[in-house]
């Protein structure tokens, strides 16, 4: 499952210790045989902390990246209807769970310090590979 690698890279003991945003992405990266780039890598680590702003939770935004990479025609998000149902459906799910998409809200009422945001993380990542097995994807890499 998603969530099984997306752990291992969340912790730093047994794992890489990324951010919710880098871990979700290099999880689904090995999970899916994405073969993304490095630069991906770099690019979602500002995602982190909700933008390092308690903003959008950093999980959910690569999560986002991930349904572009995976559902955008010709890279061009606005002209795939499916990928703006598909985000849809992964923002209300995950507020039907939680009540909210932002980190601050989330930390107050989800993270444990031993676990940090762990709970969170994988929630995100069950619905997102929920999305995925359910919507064949149009960008195979």
């Amino acid at each position: 499952m998603l969530r099984d690698e997306l752990v291992r890279y969340y912790y730093g003991p047994n794992g890489y210790d990324y951010n919710c945003a880098e871990a979700m992405l290099h999880a689904v990266n090995d999970y899916y045989q994405l073969n993304l780039p490095k630069e991906m890598f770099l690019a979602a680590s500002g995602f982190g902390g909700g933008c390092f702003h308690d903003e959008m939770c950093g999980s959910l935004n690569s999560a986002i990246t991930v349904l572009g990479l995976l559902y955008s025609v010709d890279g061009h998000g606005h002209q795939s209807k499916l990928l703006t149902q598909l985000e849809m459906e992964l923002l209300n799910r995950f507020e039907e769970r939680f009540h909210t998409t932002h980190c601050k809200q989330l930390k107050r009422e989800n993270y444990i310090p031993v676990r940090k945001c762990e709970n969170i993380i994988v929630a995100c990542a069950d619905i997102l590979e929920e999305i995925i097995s359910e919507n064949p994807v149009i960008n195979k890499r």
